[in-house]
């Protein structure tokens, strides 16, 4: 497991402190720096997942807290951790809304950061809800619930969401192996969709809730069917 996580302050120092103590775990990381709160909404707003956002609130132009409310209420992000950083402790009320990890006092303190870190650790673990891809240096994580299907296209993947499709080079039978358990079905050499997304199901296709048709292989007609019988009668005796 890799943390993606962004340090966002105007003070050069603070970057370089919160830096260097993540730099010196042994846990592995990628770290973004920036000085503005709109280069950080820029950047994430390109589709870029951070597991911890560490976010000074004395921002010039875009503060700390309008960044936060537009990743919680514009972005819909719930799962970014956001740590607030200050130089006062007047901001409990303003921040309430945002839902953040923590709130930390200037002058920063090494044991607060680490156990920060171990904080987000934990909490990943126990939500690993996200498929996550690389391209060249760009991370991405896109939350499982989102996605309908998987499509593969010669060397590539495609992720198709209901908003939105995701390409990058990979295997489709890597994938399913990375999501056994995560509700995702195989149906063809070509498909793996999400269960939660099957809304009609034939013998030969099903439905996607973006009502796209997918075929289902022949190979696969008699696993899926049973797949998806089994799932119903679970939710059937769950409901």
């Amino acid at each position: 497991m890799v943390l993606r996580i962004a340090i966002c302050d105007d003070e050069n120092t603070i970057c370089t402190q919160i830096e260097s103590i993540l730099s010196n775990r042994t846990e592995k990381m990628e770290i973004e720096i920036f000085y503005s709160g709109e280069s950080l909404f820029q950047y994430i707003s390109n589709g870029v997942y951070f597991d911890l956002i560490f976010l000074d609130i004395e921002l010039q132009i875009l503060n700390g807290v309008e960044v936060g409310k537009k990743i919680r209420d514009e972005m819909h992000n719930e799962n970014t951790q956001i740590v607030f950083i200050s130089g006062k402790d007047s901001y409990a009320m303003d921040l309430f809304e945002i839902r953040p990890l923590n709130f930390l006092i200037k002058p920063l303190k090494e044991e607060e950061i680490v156990k920060i870190i171990k904080k987000v650790i934990e909490l990943s673990a126990k939500s690993n809800h996200f498929f996550e891809y690389k391209i060249g240096r760009t991370q991405t994580k896109i939350p499982l619930k989102d996605i309908l299907y998987f499509e593969s296209s010669g060397k590539k993947v495609k992720i198709f969401t209901q908003d939105e499709v995701h390409e990058f080079y990979g295997k489709l039978s890597v994938i399913e192996q990375q999501l056994t358990n995560k509700d995702f079905i195989q149906i063809h050499k070509s498909y793996l969709v999400n269960y939660s997304h099957v809304i009609k199901y034939h013998y030969e296709n099903v439905q996607i809730s973006d009502n796209t048709v997918l075929p289902i292989s022949q190979q696969q007609r008699k696993s899926v069917s049973d797949i998806l019988l089994q799932r119903w009668r679970e939710d059937k005796g769950n409901g």
